[in-house]
């Protein structure tokens, strides 16, 4: 008890230092601005038309590729269908999709999508401290909610868990993927037993996902793997494996997301695994 307690209290404190915290807690903290994230400045169309022109610019989507429904599309980058259909639109105008009507229509990554600039693009490159923070905040936490839950396993949770690794298996696209992806991260919290961390975990998943790009469904896939390996080891109580595996799942993203694709890998990097 004592020792879950001392978890809880240093898992606070390192996230009430985050800049966002700080910022709230005291607007006088203007010094921190900076430190926030700069996609916050942006409209929400502008946030759907960076992240599907990041994720073409990293070959991640390729030309002529079907991209999901306006629907799937909204609800995986959590914006309305209006903002995604607008979104769709004005990359359409700027070249990098195409828009087509009828039983065979929808929208598709353009036959020569390079050279064609979305000017929002550059907040979400600006954001890479505030992302490889968020990366290990998430680390943290979620290594104590494997840790929890691989200590004292119960079957109701370990359902749940298994139910959405199963639909993340199935999904045929990334927006289905992610929904998956998501509660089963999100299911976490109910099989530690840690509620307190329900709000701050929550939180962190909530922006991390703000920079959630389209990624190979083929690649998301050995992402879920992982997730397999992760509640195996707490299916069996083995605490230390399901500490490694959480920890190797996350903190692989500083390389895998937008972020590091660009800065370390360059061109070579289009086929590395996804971000979860």
């Amino acid at each position: 008890m004592y020792q879950n307690e001392r978890i809880k209290q240093v898992i606070l404190k390192v996230l009430a230092n985050s800049p966002e915290s700080r910022v709230m807690a005291d607007p006088k903290n203007k010094l921190l601005i900076d430190s926030v994230a700069h996609i916050t400045r942006l409209s929400a169309v502008d946030t759907v038309c960076a992240r599907i022109a990041l994720a073409i610019e990293h070959g991640l989507l390729r030309p002529a590729e079907r991209l999901p429904h306006d629907q799937d599309i909204a609800e995986a980058l959590d914006v309305s269908v209006i903002t995604a259909r607008r979104a769709l639109e004005k990359l359409a105008k700027e070249g990098l999709v195409v828009r087509r009507r009828g039983k065979t229509g929808g929208s598709f990554v353009s036959d020569d999508p390079l050279g064609h600039v979305v000017s929002a693009v550059s907040s979400y490159n600006a954001d890479s401290k505030t992302i490889n923070r968020l990366i290990d905040e998430r680390a943290l936490v979620e290594t104590a909610l494997v840790s929890a839950a691989s200590s004292n396993p119960k079957k109701q949770h370990i359902d749940v868990l298994q139910q959405h690794i199963d639909t993340a298996s199935s999904a045929t696209d990334w927006a289905a993927y992610h929904r998956a992806d998501a509660l089963f991260h999100l299911g976490l919290v109910e099989a530690s037993g840690m509620e307190w961390a329900r709000d701050a975990h929550s939180e962190i998943l909530r922006q991390l996902y703000q920079y959630f790009v389209p990624y190979p469904i083929e690649y998301l896939q050995e992402s879920n793997l992982e997730h397999q390996r992760i509640l195996d080891a707490i299916i069996s109580g083995d605490t230390p494996v399901a500490i490694r595996e959480c920890q190797s799942h996350i903190l692989i993203l500083h390389d895998t997301m937008f972020t590091g694709l660009g800065k370390k890998h360059g061109a070579k990097s289009n086929s590395q695994r996804a971000a979860k």
